[in-house]
């Protein structure tokens, strides 16, 4: 019966790791189909720009001058959806050979751009020669019909073709890169393997996104002085791009820092892949001196979604995460960090297909000082009943356990107020006590409120679709403001006596209004989520406590706005107890 799930274990697994191999093609294929597009795109610009140009005026070195006359010439104007461009249309005649030629190209430039005014220098300097009598037309001699006006390269036109190619290219091969990469190292953690973090390609990454947006405002960047010579001022706004690069310099910097510091760290699973509906653990090699600080590991998992459309978005939720201490011993070879969660098995695995998939990943934390100590590790995990063979020592487990449930405590009581009242007990939610979340929700709100209001104003002078654009802006901005102003002021008391329960909503200490109920049982108290906020590598969730009511069975809320599951949950269990449910 052991050998029979044993071999029906191994069978699940790998094709889980075949499933999983065959998502990571797919996507690796898509992945570089997209790299190729830039690097197409980006070699095209290069060399049909700035490549050509070159050729063409180093293979005209022998043409000849001759007298020329000019027919007409004037600046064309291109006025597309979101900017004008210019060129020069000109004719003009010459002779050769006792032959007369008529032609119309006046130098390198193909297309049109709007780069400076060189278009209109060109056309008063060619007007200027034209009155003086002194105009000439470089001809091919061996091809007296192939001519042009000016034989100059346009030294700032060839820098912007060269770095917009060169960036866009460099962004292909890139993209084409890191694909190659993911799809070549299979499934990791899979049978055994070996899981490094993504702060492995974190350095590269930010380095190349800051050469990325310097290397895009160079050309902009450059003309800052001519720009603001002429009193465009509102130039001044396109240094954000350099200014952004710049920052991402340094944090590519940090990163390589970080990485030097405490080297690979990479993770061993254990069990390998992880398992929903058994355990999912795993070692952290880590350096053998180590600076003092605390230590914590979180299990996370992640609903990944990318809306189609013009405007293809990503976004991420987490369903799940847990957080625990882990175990930290000191080996031959350095330091390991164990850990091993045990998940809900109504979680789902592992899905790197489509535009809904399902992440899991390792995060662990660790000393601030000197380098803060952070890696993210994307593990594979299958439905499964594996358990890990590692064991966490009893007297490590009773230690966190105790720390957890004391900070947990303390957590629960700095944010909501319990306090006897009368015969029972006063449990007060503060407005106020989650500042940054509710700054952030009011200011994206502000902004897209007065982006809608701005577009309504303007749509009275531009026509109808500016109309509709204000609305969908409105839509989104001023809900989000109301929102935030309404999660600036709100607070929750919640009066309990005996089994009955009194809630009162106030608005910045003005009450709103009342709800009442009955509460005689435990059964009756849930935890509810009521969102999450993410900043970097950090999600936190936050939770209500509410009970059934015992009369008509609709929910009613006694506490709200709780960071953590895990102060939530001591809350949760010293209400019951103060209160003397069972």
């Amino acid at each position: 019966m052991s050998d029979t799930s044993s071999i029906r274990r191994y069978g699940m697994e790998q094709e889980f790791v075949v499933t999983t191999l065959v998502q990571n093609k797919k996507s690796g294929l898509g992945v570089n189909l997209f790299g190729l597009i830039f690097l197409l795109v980006g070699l095209g610009v290069f060399i049909g720009g700035p490549v050509h140009t070159v050729y063409e005026h180093i293979g005209t070195g022998d043409w000849r001058q001759v007298p020329a006359n000019l027919d007409s010439i004037e600046v064309k104007t291109h006025r597309g959806s979101d900017s004008t461009t210019y060129s020069v249309r000109a004719s003009y005649r010459y002779e050769y050979n006792g032959r007369t030629f008529s032609a119309s190209r006046v130098g390198y430039d193909r297309g049109s751009d709007n780069l400076s005014d060189y278009h209109y220098e060109v056309v008063s300097r060619l007007r200027h020669s034209n009155n003086q009598g002194s105009l000439t037309a470089w001809i091919n001699p061996e091809a007296p019909s192939e001519s042009f006006l000016v034989r100059e390269l346009r030294w700032e036109k060839l820098a912007f073709g060269s770095i917009f190619g060169i960036v866009f290219a460099g962004a292909g091969l890139f993209v084409m890169f890191m694909a190659r990469r993911q799809t070549a190292s299979g499934v990791p953690g899979a049978n055994g393997q070996l899981i490094y973090s993504s702060e492995k390609q974190g350095f590269w990454m930010f380095a190349f996104m800051s050469f990325l947006f310097i290397g895009v405002s160079l050309p902009v960047t450059l003309k800052l002085p001519e720009e603001i010579g002429k009193g465009n001022w509102a130039i001044l706004l396109a240094l954000a791009f350099p200014a952004i690069g710049i920052w991402l310099g340094f944090k590519a910097r940090e990163a390589r820092k970080n990485w030097r510091f405490y080297g690979p760290t990479p993770l061993m699973l254990n069990p390998s892949p992880g398992q929903v509906g058994g355990d999912i653990g795993g070692s952290i090699a880590l350096p053998g001196r180590l600076p003092p600080g605390t230590w914590k590991v979180t299990l996370q998992c992640v609903r990944v979604r990318i809306s189609g459309g013009k405007n293809s978005r990503r976004s991420e939720s987490v369903a799940w995460q847990e957080d625990q201490v882990p175990e930290i011993s000191r080996e031959s070879s350095g330091s390991v960090a164990r850990f091993v969660f045990t998940p809900p098995t109504s979680l789902p695995e592992t899905d790197n297909q489509g535009n809904r998939m399902v992440k899991w990943r390792v995060l662990l934390d660790g000393p601030k000082e000197p380098v803060p100590m952070e890696r993210t590790f994307e593990i594979p995990v299958m439905k499964g009943t594996q358990t890990s063979s590692i064991k966490i020592t009893e007297a490590h487990l009773e230690q966190t356990e105790r720390q957890t449930q004391t900070q947990s405590i303390a957590s629960a009581a700095e944010q909501i107020d319990v306090a006897p009242s009368g015969s029972g007990w006063l449990i007060t939610s503060r407005h106020g006590r989650h500042t940054g979340m509710t700054l952030g929700v009011m200011f994206v709100g502000l902004l897209f409120s007065a982006a809608s209001i701005g577009l309504g104003y303007m749509a009275a002078k531009e026509g109808f679709m500016l109309y509709v654009m204000a609305g969908a802006f409105g839509l989104f901005g001023f809900p989000m403001l109301i929102g935030g102003l309404f999660m600036a002021g709100r607070s929750l008391k919640a009066h309990i006596s005996g089994p009955q329960v009194e809630v009162v909503r106030y608005w910045f200490g003005k009450a709103l209004w009342k709800r009442q109920g009955t509460l005689t049982s435990t059964h009756q108290l849930m935890l509810k989520s009521s969102g999450s906020m993410s900043s970097g590598r950090k999600t936190t969730e936050f939770f209500s406590l509410a009970f059934k009511d015992a009369r008509d069975g609709k929910d009613i809320r006694i506490a709200e706005g709780i960071s953590g599951r895990r102060p939530a949950e001591a809350l949760q269990e010293q209400l019951s107890k103060l209160i003397g449910l069972k």
